[in-house]
């Protein structure tokens, strides 16, 4: 059976992709009769990491065009803050990083901010990459919210104290009448071998 597709992509670490343009084909070559579209992730923006992790004080010039460069290219569409009305059929909303935007001196709305004037007769999804404001969400109208970033732990026994860190950290949750979607991804600064996931893929 053939499935009408909406391909929606999580952004995250430019810098770790060998191959930019090579990924950028691929993404180009979707055929989705949606379009395709992103949102930032909390590494996208020019910095040192440390296991994973950065430590920098906010700095207005470490936007990095490199980034909207590899979007026009793979014909993705990057929402910041905003929505858009698919065939008059349902919302599809991109949110800001919130560790992105506090390490370019900047904010982010509020979820009521962000879905105000929205038509909540048509579904909304949202994708945000760390998924925090679940409750907001929920509340604003969202029924959908697709999140990445939390890697469910990764490592021993990371893998188990994320749940105290995080209301979904991987898998399907229901939050009042939204649904919360979290990828745990695919291993990114150690061999899978040690890792504790599977990357896996939603349909």
């Amino acid at each position: 059976r053939r499935q009408r597709q909406m391909c929606i992509r999580d952004s995250n670490e430019y810098a770790a992709v060998l191959d930019p343009e090579k990924i950028a084909a691929l993404l180009r070559g979707i055929r989705s009769r949606f379009g395709v579209y992103a949102c930032w992730g909390n590494h996208d923006v020019s910095e040192q990491l440390l296991a994973g992790f950065s430590f920098a004080a906010a700095d207005p010039d470490a936007e990095d065009d490199a980034f909207r460069a590899f979007f026009r290219q793979a014909g993705v569409r990057l929402l910041e803050d905003e929505s858009v009305l698919v065939g008059d059929a349902f919302y599809i909303v991109g949110r800001q990083d919130p560790q992105r935007q506090k390490k370019l001196g900047e904010g982010r709305l509020s979820p009521a901010q962000l879905l105000a004037g929205l038509d909540m007769d048509k579904p909304v999804f949202v994708m945000d990459h760390q998924p925090r404001q679940l409750e907001e969400l929920a509340a604003a109208g969202a029924d959908l919210d697709l999140s990445g970033h939390t890697h469910n732990g990764q490592l021993f026994p990371g893998n188990i104290l994320i749940h105290l860190f995080w209301k979904n950290p991987a898998g399907i949750l229901q939050v009042g009448n939204m649904t919360s979607c979290v990828t745990q991804g695919s291993p990114s600064i150690v061999s899978r071998e040690t890792t504790c996931l599977l990357p896996y893929l939603v349909v």
